[in-house]
């Protein structure tokens, strides 16, 4: 016997998207953690603090990456992946004010696009 799925094919979606915001905001702790430990040492209350928070994402993304994986194949949610990167490349420039360049979007096209084309042949 099947089991059903729980969730709609936009709810998915959606739950993706927020797994990868999720994923990237990760890096963005990850960032903050390395500048903390030039600036302050390893053991410092902030650098702990911050590698304390990347590592409580991680689980909870692998928690949630585990759960979606019950509702949908692999290459559907794999897929959706390739979406990281563009987050990424918010965050650089929102948060850390770093300048996108012709090329960085173009990078990331190409990622997505290999994802795509991978996927496509399963």
């Amino acid at each position: 016997m099947k089991e059903e799925k729980v969730l709609s094919e936009k709810k998915i979606i959606i739950v993706l998207q927020i797994m990868n915001i999720i994923f990237s905001l990760n890096n963005v702790l990850v960032k903050c953690a390395s500048s903390s430990w030039k600036e302050n040492g390893l053991f410092h209350e902030k650098t702990i603090f911050l590698t304390c928070m990347a590592v409580f994402i991680l689980a909870c993304y692998a928690v949630l990456w585990q759960m979606i994986l019950k509702q949908v194949n692999l290459s559907v949610a794999y897929l959706s992946k390739g979406l990281v990167v563009f987050w990424g490349l918010l965050w650089a420039y929102f948060i850390f004010d770093e300048k996108i360049t012709l090329l960085n979007i173009i990078g990331a096209i190409v990622i997505f696009v290999g994802t795509l084309l991978i996927n496509e042949r399963e």
